[in-house]
């Protein structure tokens, strides 16, 4: 990649070292290669994630509460998964990253949403690309020779992507996002999304509705106007409105109707853009949701067993173990005495009291599911239950939210979905239990080159890769 690139898109030219690295890694361990026209499957992959997927919002059963014209067209021409297991915790920023690298956390080092920072509450999000410690999907494409988008996908700042209005600080102090997502996106981009809406006020993404409605209009205007090989969308209404009333609520339902129509601008724009015939559509989530009215606050726990101190204003001064989030923390991880005191305190609470409301999942389930390799142990409430980062008011505590997620991706109210459809896949195969880390393979498949060295492979049941290559495109066009 040429500096002058770098330039005309606005990255700093002193890091086209470390991601020139970055793309090297993705062409000799990924199998990155330039394919022709008609060597593969597709020509286009639109990967969109809704945040919060649950299959039963999409499945075909009487009992489904809400209309989803769009993801209903999407799983009658294609293939879909009744399920979907994803990553330990399933958190929005572990799950997406696995999403476009094929790895588990443990791998792809984006652990958690937030970096562990306990003086300062652990309230930075991770927004950077380089906080990934694998190549991405975006990189292996573009090492292929492949153009690639994306909007409002986690872990994206600073990416090499062609076209790019990442996810980005939703209310950046002494700034507004508007500003901030255009010093961070390829240039001219967000204007020209903006005139597309006709005005877009400087926060109003703070409004889930408006956030996607922004990011739907971008993702149009990519296809239409740029028609990349690979585009990644993130649509995000629905997780907050789970968050707020719980999973399976009218308002739930509401913001599912509504992405779904988001979801329906986006097929549009494919067809508007003449690319149909040659274009995967892959809709997908990051976790499910429980339904929640309590919390458990472990800090709480950690300051009155004298592991942990605070100040006046709730600032963390000194510890020795602290919860970020779910997951506990010990300040020196070979203090074996110290992890049996703090193991000791949880289980005895686990088994004692409240017994039956949550577990502790130790260090070697943690491993086993590909999780953060830095905690200690992770409290697992049962649904009903979550966690909070609270320093006061007793353990166990009136829940601040109506749904929550971040457990363990084998419990069934933690799985997502999975619909594929269009050029290169199967019409009519359900996929009994898919797997998260299994969708950056088989988009890599569909666009004619290999992942190689990920924990995920392509789900070559779905695909139709020999139809996809010899289908004259008129009879492709009508798959949409």
């Amino acid at each position: 990649m040429a500096a002058t690139r770098w330039l005309a898109l606005g990255r700093p030219v002193h890091a086209l070292a470390a991601r020139a690295v970055v793309l090297l890694v993705a062409c000799l361990a990924y199998g990155g290669t330039g394919s022709g026209q008609g060597a593969r499957p597709a020509d286009h992959v639109v990967l969109i994630s809704v945040d919060g997927l649950r299959p039963d919002y999409y499945l075909p059963t009487q009992a489904r509460a809400v209309r989803t014209p769009a993801l209903d067209a999407l799983r009658a021409r294609g293939s879909w998964a009744e399920a979907v297991i994803g990553q330990y915790p399933s958190l929005t920023y572990p799950s997406h990253a696995s999403i476009a690298t094929g790895v588990r956390p443990v791998r792809h080092g984006v652990a958690q949403n937030t970096r562990f920072d306990p003086a300062a509450g652990s309230s930075a999000w991770i927004f950077e690309a380089s906080a990934l410690k694998t190549p991405a999907i975006w990189d292996a494409a573009r090492a292929a020779g492949l153009t690639t988008a994306a909007v409002s996908w986690p872990v994206t700042v600073g990416a090499a992507i062609d076209q790019l209005i990442p996810e980005t600080h939703q209310a950046p102090p002494n700034s507004t996002w508007l500003d901030l997502a255009r010093r961070e996106s390829t240039p001219g981009l967000v204007d020209a999304v903006v005139a597309r809406l006709g005005g877009f006020g400087p926060n109003d993404n703070r409004d889930p509705v408006e956030r996607d409605r922004f990011a739907a209009t971008a993702a149009a205007h990519i296809l239409e106007t740029h028609r990349p090989n690979l585009l990644l969308v993130h649509l995000v209404e629905t997780d907050y409105a789970q968050h707020a009333a719980g999973p399976g609520t009218e308002t739930a339902l509401a913001a599912v109707a509504r992405v779904d129509a988001r979801i329906g601008e986006i097929i549009r724009a494919i067809e508007q853009a003449g690319i149909a015939g040659r274009t995967a559509v892959v809709v997908t989530g990051d976790h499910g949701f429980y339904r929640v009215h309590s919390a458990f606050q472990p800090n709480v726990v950690l300051r009155e067993a004298g592991l942990l101190e605070v100040d006046q204003a709730g600032r963390v001064v000194r510890w020795r173990a602290i919860a970020h989030r779910s997951a506990i923390r010990i300040a020196d991880p070979s203090d074996a005495a110290l992890a049996r005191r703090v193991e000791g305190l949880f289980e005895e609470l686990a088994e004692g009291r409240y017994r039956g409301l949550f577990r502790v999942v130790g260090r070697e389930q943690i491993a086993s599911l590909g999780g953060d390799p830095d905690v200690l142990l992770i409290l697992e409430p049962v649904e009903g239950y979550t966690t909070a980062a609270g320093f006061d008011g007793g353990f166990l505590v009136p829940a601040g939210r109506g749904g929550d997620h971040g457990y363990l991706p084998t419990m069934p109210a933690m799985y997502t979905g999975l619909i594929l459809a269009g050029a290169g896949i199967r019409r009519g195969t359900t996929i009994p239990l898919a797997r998260q880390v299994d969708i950056a393979p088989t988009i890599a498949r569909l666009l004619g080159f290999e992942l190689r060295g990920v924990d995920g492979v392509p789900m070559v049941g779905v695909l139709d890769e020999g139809a996809a290559r010899t289908e004259p495109a008129a009879a492709a066009a009508r798959r949409f």
